[in-house]
């Protein structure tokens, strides 16, 4: 499990989730970017550079209504408003990371 300062960012199993949009999850690509809400933290918001997709292998307790797609070499920056992910302003980053993307 990693902890980061700001506002408890726990990421269990090596992989961030991130709920997107649906555009946003259609458009995703390998190297590719996304921006979106940081799984269970709403109103923390996340523009992820994406790395290498790889095939995204279901798992107990996934919810069969949800699609998701997993990215791995991904860079995560965080910040508390839309506005500060806009102007580029963030609070902290992931660097490195594996994350998987639902919608």
């Amino acid at each position: 499990m990693l902890i980061l300062a700001y506002g408890l960012i726990e990421v269990f199993g090596m992989a961030l989730r991130l709920k997107v949009s649906a555009l946003e999850f259609e458009a995703a690509e390998s190297n590719g970017a996304v921006f979106g809400e940081l799984r269970g933290r709403r109103g923390m918001f996340v523009y992820a550079d994406l790395g290498q997709e790889k095939e995204y292998i279901e798992k107990p307790g996934d919810n069969p209504n949800t699609r998701y797609r997993l990215f791995f070499n991904c860079d995560v920056f965080v910040a508390k408003t839309q506005a500060q992910i806009d102007a580029c302003e963030y609070e902290t980053s992931i660097l490195n990371i594996t994350v998987v993307i639902y919608s």
